[in-house]
């Protein structure tokens, strides 16, 4: 499609609209689907107790086989 048919097809759409109900509408609004760990994210102290939580079990997970040799 060039220049000119993409201005005659605004043209039409626009003053279709307008004939209808004399506005224009908008689309209507997408939805965006939201995940179900969204409200986890929401409250910020479960995720740094999780985090938190996660680093020690790491730090412990590394650290068991340490031994002090004297």
């Amino acid at each position: 499609m060039n220049a000119s048919q993409h201005a005659a097809v605004r043209q039409s759409s626009s003053s279709s609209a307008a004939a209808a109900g004399g506005k224009i509408v908008p689309p209507p609004p997408i939805t965006v689907k939201t995940s179900t760990t969204d409200a986890f994210l929401k409250d910020f102290t479960l995720v740094a107790e999780a985090a938190k939580r996660a680093q020690v079990a790491v730090m412990m997970r590394d650290f068991e086989n340490v031994g002090i040799s004297g």
